[in-house]
């Protein structure tokens, strides 16, 4: 049932009920008015006999058969003379068996009509009063009554003597009352109707809200609502669309805000460059990033239960569980991953599943390793010179410097590796400084163009002398750049000398200087041995060779080009390298213009 039918059914249940009880209360207040009007009356012709017929006869009377006769003739009299259409009285005898005394103005009763519980409660010494008792009349019809029995107490004040009966008809009185309730079940059948009418009318404005507030309410589900208006609605109805729209403003702004927080944690997650998996108590996955995947290059990942993950990736379980698991690290491949476990738990300490986060440690390693090399380069390459100098030195002191031209070829041998020392060591202590951000550059606005001419005029007849040859050309004739002058130098020096030194005889060193937008391009090419692809991205490295028995026979300290990098990124440019194993070496360098 809608509820504008149980609006209407309430209000039309309200009136009904106020309608029955007005009417109830109506005809109980009519039947007790007339009731009481009755017995007031009828009591006043008991009275009436008592006293002008009963007690007068009774102060004349000689004995109770005179004083019956005198009654019989006084009430035939007081009948005839005073008593109204629609009433009757009695006078019964309570001595012997009752009955009713005769008179000629009304028949005689039968004993039966005796026994009716007004006349019996009389006998017994009451007053005694009844309603609607339904008799025949003197003609035969049945008519309603209302009866009054009075006892009279004349020898004895224990047993009556006589017992005055009086009654009137209550026809009328029930006519009337039928009347009143007919009247009354009219005005209720048309209070039933109007206030059907009115409920109808004035529940349709509120039920149309509800519906309209219901449909918006429902629309708000899928996202559809904006605003609920609901015009004319100024009750309780127009509150509670009002506090919807707000409630639906703070619920969209809360779900904005969510959605933004969502996709701001999706991003951050898909670009972490950690993995993270989440799972929950059963085992199963709820979240992994796109990192997850490409550390660990499995396929469906995002399938994978946990215990299937461990199993693939040979991670052990402890028997406290996952929650007392520590950090592992996982080889995948050439990558190196390291794993974290953490256990969330809720408020009562029940495990709720499990976070794992990879971090991929390669280049950790890669650096951990490259610095136990760099300490074993460096003792290498200190250890190699002094054992050198140290062996000349006790040949030396032994005897040999007895012999001059002996002497003098160890003495050039131990200055010759005091030299190589000391290049070491000033290598060192300059990539120090630039690893302590202390090298300071003296930059000044120069031609590159001209410093590279100048520079390769110095490296002409070293060139020659190993029958090479080395070329320059330039787009441009002039390249200004901020610089500090002896540090490109220095720059430009290596990677010639590299080019020279691993190169056979008869190779060609080519130069070229070309302008890029924002930036002057260096490039120094040789035809050279050539790197091969995978020493590429290491020749930067300290102490890093290609070729280690050959670069140190050539006297490659494995540190020139360490210090190039650093002085081109302190110059704001960079340095590159591309090569062809057999083929040649390119070092390009790059200058930002001013």
């Amino acid at each position: 049932m809608s509820i504008r039918w149980k609006l209407v059914v309430i209000s039309v249940a309200l009136v009904f009920i106020v309608m029955v009880a007005i009417g109830t209360f109506i005809l109980y207040a009519l039947r007790l008015d007339a009731e009481n009007a009755a017995r007031d009356e009828l009591s006043g012709w008991a009275n009436d006999v008592r006293i002008n017929i009963i007690d007068h006869e009774h102060n004349q009377a000689l004995d109770f058969d005179d004083l019956e006769t005198r009654i019989i003739e006084s009430f035939d009299q007081l009948v005839t003379q005073r008593i109204p259409p629609g009433m009757d009285a009695f006078v019964i005898t309570a001595i012997g068996p009752p009955q009713t005394l005769e008179t000629t103005a009304q028949p005689r009763w039968h004993y039966a009509h005796i026994t009716r519980s007004v006349i019996t409660a009389a006998l017994a010494g009451n007053i005694s009063f009844d309603t609607a008792r339904r008799y025949p009349d003197p003609f035969g019809e049945i008519v309603s009554w209302f009866e009054y029995a009075k006892p009279v107490f004349l020898t004895n004040e224990i047993h009556p003597d006589f017992v005055i009966y009086t009654r009137m008809s209550a026809d009328e009185f029930f006519d009337g009352l039928d009347a009143t309730t007919n009247i009354i079940v009219l005005s209720s059948a048309m209070a039933l109707g109007v206030a059907t009418l009115l409920a109808i009318a004035f529940s349709m404005p509120l039920t149309k809200n509800l519906f309209h507030l219901s449909r918006e309410i429902k629309n708000f589900k899928v996202g559809e609502v904006t605003k609920i208006d609901l015009k004319g609605a100024n009750d309780e109805v127009g509150d509670l669309a009002e506090s919807f729209n707000t409630m639906s403003r703070h619920l969209r702004q809360g779900m904005v805000e969510m959605t933004n927080e969502k996709n701001k944690m999706e991003i951050i997650m898909y670009n972490m460059t950690d993995g993270v998996l989440a799972y929950d108590g059963s085992g199963s996955v709820i979240h992994s990033n796109h990192a997850c995947e490409e550390l660990l290059a499995i396929d469906r990942i995002a399938e994978m239960p946990m215990d299937e993950l461990f199993a693939v990736l040979d991670i052990e379980v402890p028997e406290e569980g996952v929650e007392a698991m520590e950090d592992v690290t996982i080889s995948r491949g050439d990558k190196f991953l390291n794993a974290s476990f953490n256990a969330h738990k809720n408020a009562k300490g029940e495990m709720q599943g499990l976070i794992i986060v990879l971090q991929d440690i390669t280049r950790h390693m890669r650096l951990d390793n490259m610095r136990k090399e760099f300490v074993a380069n460096v003792s290498h390459e200190l250890r190699t010179p002094l054992t050198t100098i140290k062996s000349y030195t006790e040949t030396l002191l032994d005897g040999a410097g007895e012999e001059p031209s002996l002497r003098n070829q160890f003495l050039e041998t131990i200055d010759s590796e005091s030299d190589r020392m000391s290049v070491i060591i000033k290598d060192l202590l300059e990539l120090s400084r630039f690893d302590d951000k202390r090298m300071e550059f003296d930059f000044e606005l120069g031609d590159i163009v001209a410093l590279l001419k100048k520079n390769l005029q110095s490296h002409m007849v070293t060139a020659e002398r190993q029958g090479k040859t080395i070329t320059f050309h330039s787009d441009i004739s002039r390249a200004d750049v901020l610089m500090d002058a002896p540090r490109i130098n220095q720059v430009v020096n290596n990677i010639v000398s590299n080019a020279l030194r691993y190169s056979g005889e008869g190779a060609q060193i080519e130069v070229e200087v070309q302008e890029r937008g924002l930036f002057y391009m260096v490039y120094i090419h040789d035809n050279g041995i050539g790197i091969p692809k995978e020493d590429l991205r290491n020749i930067f490295e300290r102490f890093y060779r290609v070729d280690k028995a050959r670069s140190r026979e050539l006297g490659g300290t494995g540190l020139g080009l360490s210090i190039a990098r650093e002085i081109m990124e302190g110059h704001g440019g960079r340095i590159h390298a591309s090569s062809d194993l057999g083929v040649g070496t390119t070092m390009t360098l790059r200058f930002p213009k001013p």
